[in-house]
């Protein structure tokens, strides 16, 4: 069976610190800013297993309208993971498939200069908050559209049993996986190593 979407949702750590609320590709927040250093994605995924929360703290221009503060998990197969590093770095953390589409929707992706921006959205759509407008054609599918990500305005608060898995870099696994031990996760959740990625 194809399997071009994933059960399980990831949420990368590792996203560039000043994102450009109009760029158009993951080329382009590149150019201003770049991915978190592997520590740093390891404390932020810490802190957000501690919190059991996803801080909205995202937002993004579309046509005149900036959105709420959101914050996101990516529809991504595993064995694709890997090509998503260089932006968002080698630290996510995965939920189940049935919690997210609970509080989550789904992105629309709207080609740059598109008819829609200037007839539609410049009229405060009520699903505005969950429009993204993207470069369709940048060289090698560096495109925003291969993310599929899914989006909720507002914090998301979770449980340790939405939790499904977690990637970190190969020297992390075992700081993760005593973390979980400690307090008190499910012993199903899976601790990945980013070298397991990149050979899948």
């Amino acid at each position: 069976m194809q399997r071009y979407y994933s059960r399980i949702y990831w949420h990368f750590t590792g996203s560039p610190k000043d994102g450009h609320l109009e760029a158009h590709s993951p080329d382009e927040l590149l150019k201003v800013s770049k991915p978190k250093s592997d520590e740093e994605s390891i404390y932020i995924l810490l802190s957000i297993l501690e919190s059991s929360s996803l801080i909205a703290s995202s937002s993004e221009q579309v046509g005149r309208h900036k959105t709420g503060n959101f914050c996101s998990t990516t529809d991504i197969p595993f064995k694709d993971l890997v090509n998503h590093s260089r932006y968002y770095g080698k630290a996510a953390i995965g939920f189940k498939a049935a919690i997210i589409h609970e509080h989550f929707l789904p992105v629309c992706y709207v080609p740059v200069n598109h008819t829609l921006l200037n007839e539609k959205l410049e009229q405060k759509h009520p699903l505005i908050d969950f429009v993204k407008v993207t470069d369709f054609h940048p060289p090698e599918g560096h495109t925003f559209y291969r993310e599929k990500e899914w989006r909720k305005i507002g914090d998301f608060k979770f449980s340790k049993t939405d939790v499904a898995a977690i990637v970190v870099p190969d020297q992390s696994v075992k700081k993760l996986q005593t973390y979980l031990r400690e307090h008190q996760y499910p012993e199903n959740i899976s601790v990945c190593s980013w070298q397991l990625v990149e050979e899948a």
